[in-house]
């Protein structure tokens, strides 16, 4: 079969573990659960022909159906269980005889078309996950904005607090400076220069205040330049994430609206109208050797 995986057709019988709908190929249904046609079979009112035609127009519309909308994943149990149904409507027929040829062919397609149908289900899945995964990326952003937020808040605190204690140094030196420069010099400070040297060692220390300030300024700018550079790399790197996965979920919604499950079904169908057609060749060829 050439449209999903052949994994799941690897045993003998066709049938792959825990897949338990080809044994109902095998069961025979009470007339109790068949409509009027069923009773026209037991009368002799449906001829052969009549039941194999119905059967593969059955199997013809099942292959040619498609679904309106995604996700197609939820008709999958339907249009599964119309298939065994129809195939079931043929073998319970009182003028077929299913040999162990038909039984294996009809386990071994209905077990591949259901593995197929689950992978189609899991791209389904995995779309979703994806979309979901979108949300993700944008609570990612809002955190790089909220702890960037955060650590300007924190460094401000700092900053602010190390330049008011170095301005408040700066202040108290200033007025030190002032007191100087209006006190007089007595006899003794001219002789010795004293209050010469107090103007000097005042300006010198606030001058070291003031280059202080600058230079803790200068740190605070840098480390501010710092965070803000970290703070854009990290942004640049989520947003160019939430533009993949956009991208990415623009992708798997055109994906979506295909529906993947359409070759699957029709190939499906193809090989069990085979399978019954042979099934009733074979019956022929031995009417011969019954006769």
């Amino acid at each position: 079969m050439s449209y999903g995986p052949s994994a799941g057709r690897g045993s003998s019988t066709g049938r792959t573990r825990g897949f338990d709908k080809p044994k109902k190929a095998k069961t025979r249904k009470s007339s109790t659960h068949h409509t009027v046609g069923s009773h026209r079979e037991k009368s002799g009112a449906w001829p052969l022909k009549e039941v194999v035609d119905r059967t593969l127009a059955g199997l013809d519309n099942l292959g040619s159906q498609t679904f309106a909308t995604p996700p197609y994943q939820q008709h999958f149990d339907r249009w599964l269980k119309g298939l065994i149904t129809v195939l079931d409507d043929f073998e319970t027929s009182t003028l077929i005889k299913a040999d162990d040829a038909f039984h294996e062919q009809r386990g071994s397609t209905l077990s591949a078309v259901e593995a197929a149908l689950m992978v189609e289900q899991t791209k389904e899945a995995t779309r979703s996950t994806a979309i979901l995964g979108l949300h993700g990326s944008k609570d990612m952003f809002l955190h790089a904005e909220q702890e960037q937020d955060a650590k300007l808040r924190e460094l401000s605190i700092r900053r602010d607090q190390a330049l008011k204690l170095l301005n408040d140094a700066v202040a108290r030196l200033r007025a030190e400076l002032d007191e100087v420069l209006v006190s007089k010099a007595g006899f003794l400070e001219r002789i010795t220069n004293t209050r010469a040297k107090r103007e000097e060692e005042a300006r010198a220390r606030l001058a070291d205040a003031e280059k202080g300030v600058e230079v803790t300024k200068a740190r605070f700018a840098e480390e501010l330049k710092s965070l803000q550079s970290a703070y854009e790399r990290k942004r640049q790197e989520v947003l160019e994430k939430v533009a993949a996965e956009r991208r990415e979920i623009d992708r798997l919604g055109a994906e979506a609206e295909v529906d993947g499950s359409v070759e699957v079904r029709r190939v499906a169908c193809e090989e069990l109208s085979e399978a019954v057609r042979l099934l009733v060749k074979r019956a022929e060829e031995k009417k011969p050797e019954s006769g």
